[in-house]
C-alpha cells in the first residue's frame, strides 16, 4: 500500500511546474498583465511584473516602484462516470494568491528589482463521501514561493536586457484513502477482497508531504524595431530539484466481519479491524506511529515565451504572445526510499509528457489621462498523457478570456483590476488504478479576480 499512496504523491511531485500554463496553475498573479490575456513579452506592465514576465521591462522605469497584488480563484468542476452516470463536483475553497514587487533606477539605464510570487499555490479538493477517486487523492495542495533579484540594461534607445535568478521554495500535499480490499493480507499471497471484502472499502487515511528548493535563471530581451513595433522574449531554465518528504497513516475502523467459510478459516462474523491490525503494526507498511520517508529528483523543463506590441494609435496598443514549456522532456521520475524502511521498494513513474504551446492576444486602450482599459484571450494545450488523467489534476486544453481596467487614483498611486473566465476542454480520466483505464469524464472552469495597486516613491501634483 505504501508504494501506492508514494506513488500518487509522486504524480501529483510531477506537476507542479506544469501547473504554471495549464491546469489549475496561476500565470495570472498581476491584475495588469492577467486583464489583457497574460501578453507580455514585448511590452511588460510598468510596475515591476517584468520581474517574472521578461526581466527586461524593468529597464527605463524611473524613480522606485512598490506594487502589491492579489488573485482570488474559484475553480468549479466535476467527474462524470461512464456506468451511472453520476457526477462528483469539485469542493474547492477561494484561494487566495499574493504577490509583491520592488523597483528601484539606480541610472537612467540600470534598474534594480526583487519578485515575491506564487505561480503554483492552488488545491484540488474532491468529497471523500462516494467519490472513487479518493483513493487516487481527495485533497492536494501546491504551494511555492519563488524570489527573484533581477537586474535590467538599456543598451540603447531600442535594446534593454534583463537577468534574474530565482530562489524557489516549493511544497506539495496529498491526502488519500486507502482500499483495504487491494492490500495483501499479512502473512498470505491473496488480498482482502478473497475474503469477501468490496471494492472502495476505507480502512486507513494518508497524509503525505514533500517540500524542495532551487535555483532558476531567467533573462530577457526586448527591441524597439520602429516608434509603434517592439518584439519581445523571455526564457525561463530548466532545474532539477530535490524534493523529501514523509507519508503518515491514520486507521479507519471498517465495522465489516468476515464471512464463513474464510480463507483463513476464522469464524464467520469475526471482525475484519481485528484482522487488519498487523498492517498498522510497527514495522508494517501502515505504522501509524512513524512517517516513512522517501525523496526524489525532479526536472522542472525549460519555458519561454516570445511576443510583439504594436501601437495601433498612441493611445492603443495590440500585443500578441506565443509560450512554451518543455514537458516532453520530462517522461520520468524515480523514487527512492529511506534504506531503513525496508517495507518498500524503490521505483520508477514514467508520466511520458509531451511539450505545450500557448497562444495569448491582449489589447490596451488608454481611455483617459487616468483610465486604461484593457482584454485578452489565450488557448493552451495540455502536457498530460490519455492515461495520467486523475483527480489530482484532471487537465486538458483550456481557452480564456480576460478584460480589466488601470486607474491612476493620485499621481503616486494606481490601481488595476482584472477578471479572467477559464472553460477548459471536457476529456475523459480515471478514478481507480492505471490498469482500470478511463471512466468518465472530467469538466473544470474557474473564474479568478484580480486587483492590484502600485505606488511610485517621488511623484508630485
Amino acid at each position: 500500500m505504501q508504494r501506492n499512496a508514494w506513488s500518487a504523491l509522486m504524480l501529483s511531485l510531477a506537476f507542479p511546474a506544469l501547473l504554471s500554463a495549464q491546469g489549475f496553475g496561476i500565470y495570472e498573479h498581476n491584475s495588469c498583465t492577467m486583464a489583457r490575456g497574460g501578453v507580455a513579452a514585448a511590452s511588460p506592465c510598468p510596475d515591476g511584473s517584468a520581474i517574472f514576465f521578461n526581466p527586461a521591462g524593468l529597464a527605463g522605469l524611473s524613480e522606485t516602484h512598490l506594487t502589491a497584488g492579489l488573485t482570488l480563484i474559484r475553480a468549479n468542476g466535476g467527474f462524470t462516470d461512464d456506468i451511472l452516470q453520476q457526477r462528483t463536483d469539485l469542493d474547492d475553497p477561494l484561494i487566495p494568491v499574493p504577490s509583491g514587487f520592488v523597483t528601484h533606477a539606480i541610472t537612467p539605464k540600470v534598474t534594480l528589482g526583487v519578485g515575491l510570487y506564487v505561480p503554483y499555490g492552488l488545491e484540488t479538493k474532491w468529497p471523500t463521501a462516494g467519490f472513487e477517486g479518493r483513493f487516487l487523492g481527495y485533497n492536494t495542495k501546491i504551494r511555492s514561493i519563488y524570489v527573484q533579484p533581477t537586474v535590467a540594461y538599456q543598451v540603447d534607445p531600442r535594446l534593454k536586457v534583463g537577468l534574474g535568478v530565482a530562489y524557489v521554495h516549493g511544497s506539495v500535499e496529498l491526502n488519500q484513502r486507502v482500499d483495504l480490499s487491494e492490500q495483501l493480507v499479512t502473512g498470505q499471497p491473496f488480498t482482502f477482497a478473497a475474503l469477501g471484502i468490496p471494492t472502495g472499502t476505507d480502512f486507513a487515511d494518508s497524509h503525505l508531504t514533500a517540500n524542495g528548493n532551487g535555483f532558476a535563471v531567467n533573462l530577457g530581451g526586448i527591441l524597439k524595431v520602429s516608434d509603434r513595433l517592439s518584439i519581445g522574449a523571455h526564457w525561463l531554465t530548466r532545474r532539477t530539484l530535490t524534493y523529501n518528504g514523509d507519508a503518515t497513516f491514520g486507521r479507519m475502523l471498517t465495522n465489516l466481519v468476515l464471512p464463513a467459510n474464510n480463507p483463513l478459516g476464522l469464524p464467520g462474523g469475526t471482525p475484519v479491524d481485528g484482522v487488519v491490525l498487523p498492517q498498522f503494526a510497527a514495522g508494517a507498511p501502515l505504522d501509524t506511529a512513524k512517517a516513512h520517508k522517501a525523496s526524489t529528483h525532479l526536472t522542472l523543463p525549460q519555458q519561454g515565451s516570445i511576443g510583439f506590441a504594436y501601437k495601433l494609435r498612441d493611445n492603443w496598443t495590440l500585443m500578441a504572445d506565443y509560450q512554451y514549456v518543455g514537458w516532453g522532456a520530462f517522461h520520468s521520475v524515480t523514487v527512492d526510499f529511506d534504506a531503513a524502511d525496508n517495507s518498500t521498494p524503490d521505483f520508477t513513474l514514467t508520466p511520458n509528457n509531451k511539450d505545450t504551446h500557448g497562444f495569448r492576444i491582449g489589447t490596451e486602450y488608454q481611455r483617459t489621462a487616468k483610465l486604461t482599459l484593457r482584454g485578452g484571450y489565450l488557448y493552451h494545450t495540455a502536457a498530460e498523457p490519455t492515461d495520467f488523467v486523475t483527480p489530482l489534476l484532471p487537465e486538458n486544453d483550456r481557452n480564456a478570456l480576460t478584460v480589466g481596467l488601470g486607474y491612476q487614483l493620485t499621481p503616486g498611486l494606481h490601481a488595476d483590476l482584472a477578471y479572467q473566465y477559464i472553460k477548459q476542454n471536457d476529456r475523459r480520466g480515471r478514478v481507480f488504478s492505471q490498469a482500470v483505464g478511463n471512466t468518465g469524464l472530467y469538466s473544470l472552469h474557474a473564474h479568478l479576480l484580480g486587483l492590484g495597486v502600485a505606488y511610485t516613491f517621488g511623484q508630485r501634483d
